[in-house]
């Protein structure tokens, strides 16, 4: 794969020396805004390694399961061991285990590990590189950079947009890890009493603290070993599945963990001044394009939110009724406006007689909630008089 190519680099075009390329695509320029100390701060790298688990599940049978037996009408505890390759030679052998004095040992319970697969329902992507998805981020309350202020003697200065500390920490390898645990003991009836003490805790989350993992039980397994000269012992082997995750402390020379701080940015608000915006149908382009915060008077702003933009874009039409050559009716509720919480006025709507526009000076109405408007014509300043065949079209913010 790619290196990081610190050295030889050309910084009038930003390019590594082509000599150094190690993989096929071009080598991973450093950068230095990326590059943050961590030699002063207390934060652990996160790791979990196969050791981790093999411990977890040891100690979940040895402190939570805690196998006994009857023997000699005494409660004994069965001890818990690790196969190494050593044991594990005379086990495959022999079929069972002895002590460092040739002694055979029994009762006794041993664990192996025997494959680790990753997980095939979250397998990870086949490149080189670590994705930005493939991390976590943890950010911190309290850093350096942003220090307490003091509520009963505040500092009146301007104080700097705050900076958040945060961790990027890659997520781990889900894997399905593979154990055998073997049991032995000197009668059936021990065996049973053993095996019936661990089938319960089959899909239960094994481990200790952090570490636990789902574990199930697969298809057990009995045998019984006659050996020359020696008593006969009962052996049962259990399969083990474990759920895990594995994550090293570095990956592809890389830590698995890196400390960052938030990047602090000048935002530049829109404000768009009028005297009133509620004075006609039109929506000024400004408010449409960039939206923003809104001006009144000199010293009201109001910021333009979902609920004030609907009102403000939603036109529609309404056709009046013909009642006299004078009045007309219509069916509907005036919008209620989400600022002044009043009903839209007069202004906020065009009357169109015919396709024609009619001006405001025209008509009295005074646009309310209720289910019904009248609009009263001055014929006079109409020039004509209002027939039944007229359409007339109100054209405005209606509920």
């Amino acid at each position: 794969m790619p290196n990081i190519n610190r050295n030889n680099i050309d910084r009038k075009t930003n390019k590594p020396n082509p000599s150094r390329t190690g993989g096929m695509r071009p080598d991973i320029i450093l950068n230095r805004s990326e590059q943050v100390r961590r030699d002063d701060d207390i934060i652990r790298t996160p790791k979990r390694t196969l050791y981790d688990i093999d411990y977890a599940i040891k100690w979940y049978i040895e402190n939570e399961i805690r196998p006994q037996i009857i023997d000699q009408e005494q409660l004994l505890s069965i001890p818990v061991i690790f196969a190494n390759g050593e044991k594990w030679d005379n086990v495959r052998k022999l079929g069972y285990i002895r002590d460092e004095k040739g002694m055979l040992q029994s009762p006794v319970i041993m664990l192996k590990r025997s494959s680790v697969v990753e997980r095939d329902s979250v397998r990870g992507l086949d490149v080189n590189q670590v994705l930005p998805e493939n991390l976590r981020i943890y950010k911190t309350k309290y850093n350096e950079r942003n220090r307490y202020q003091d509520d009963l003697f505040p500092i009146p200065l301007n104080q700097p947009q705050p900076s958040e500390k945060v961790y990027v920490v890659d997520i781990p390898k889900y894997v399905n890890i593979e154990y055998e645990m073997m049991l032995w003991c000197d009668f059936t009836e021990q065996m049973n009493y053993l095996v019936d003490q661990i089938l319960p805790y089959s899909r239960y989350a094994w481990g200790n603290e952090a570490n636990r993992f789902s574990t199930s039980l697969g298809q057990i397994s009995f045998e019984t070993i006659n050996t020359v000269g020696e008593d006969r012992l009962v052996r049962a082997t259990i399969p083990l599945t474990v759920l895990g995750t594995l994550l090293s402390e570095q990956e592809v020379r890389r830590s698995t963990i890196r400390k960052a701080y938030s990047v602090k940015k000048v935002t530049f608000e829109n404000i768009v001044t009028f005297n009133d915006i509620f004075s006609s149908t039109a929506v000024p382009t400004a408010i449409l394009q960039n939206g923003g915060t809104i001006q009144f008077d000199d010293n009201i702003y109001l910021k333009i939110t979902p609920e004030i933009m609907n009102y403000l874009t939603n036109i529609t039409e309404k056709i009046a009724t013909f009642s006299s050559s004078t009045t007309v009716t219509i069916s509907g509720a005036a919008a209620t406006n989400p600022i002044t919480s009043g009903t839209a006025t007069k202004n906020e709507f065009d009357v169109y007689i015919n396709g024609q526009y009619a001006d405001k000076e025209t008509y009295t109405w005074t646009p309310t909630t209720s289910a019904t408007q009248t609009i009263v014509f001055d014929t006079t300043e109409l020039g004509f008089d209002i027939l039944s065949t007229d359409v007339i079209v109100v054209k405005g913010r209606w509920l």
